[in-house]
């Protein structure tokens, strides 16, 4: 009898122990995810590969601006891009642009997107000589481009802004977001004006081609 007793007291001291662990456990793991869900509200990113890793982003303050870094890991260097962001009604931080990343086996590309406008942009990079560059650029942005009609007549009609460089930009330092973006309007060399009928691909053939577009819908 006496050993029956022992048995089922340890039975229950058991039980007890087992259910401790799991409720402890299942606290840390709520805290956890918790702590997860706070820190990765502002540095929530876009990584496409699972190769692409992002520090967490820092915001520095100064009298001129306030910025987010965000740090990359591209082949075995780091790069750093710095972009605006902007207190909301709640006086929180939020992101201008959404950046991401995609590894390929040679070489990756950065996508940048404005959350408040419509832009979007590519930056094609590679490594050279153990050092990192960028050999392709393009953007596109939704814009009203004025045209002539007739002699002395103009009309204002939507247009897409299509910009492409090949021009190679050796990476230094910190790429600013938009300055080093280098695409500003439809009247610099990279950059044309398409009519929105066309897709983007339809517009950069017609260009190459010298073919004019028609801005009749």
């Amino acid at each position: 009898m006496i050993k029956n007793v022992l048995t089922d007291s340890y039975m229950k001291n058991k039980i007890i122990y087992i259910f401790i662990i799991v409720l402890l456990s299942s606290c840390s793991n709520e805290q956890l995810n918790k702590k997860n869900v706070e820190v990765s509200s502002f540095n929530e990113k876009k990584n496409i590969h699972e190769t692409a890793k992002t520090m967490s982003p820092i915001i520095k303050a100064d009298f001129e601006s306030t910025y987010i870094l965000d740090t990359f890991d591209i082949f075995s260097h780091k790069i750093i891009l710095q972009s605006d962001v902007f207190l909301d009604q709640l006086n929180i931080y939020e992101r201008v642009f959404e950046i991401s990343l995609i590894n390929k086996s040679d070489f990756a590309i950065v996508e940048i997107q404005n959350r408040i406008g419509v832009s979007t942009y590519q930056l094609f990079i590679r490594e050279r000589n153990k050092k990192l560059e960028i050999f392709k650029q393009t953007g596109w942005d939704s814009i009203v481009f004025t045209i002539e009609t007739a002699k002395d007549d103009y009309t204002a009609e939507r247009a897409n802004l299509i910009c492409l460089s090949q021009d190679i930009k050796p990476i230094n330092g910190i790429i600013k977001i938009p300055d080093d973006l280098n695409f500003t309007n439809e009247n610099t060399k990279d950059c044309f004006a398409c009519p929105q009928q066309y897709t983007t691909e339809e517009c950069l053939q017609k260009k190459q081609s010298g073919k004019k577009f028609s801005w009749k819908k």
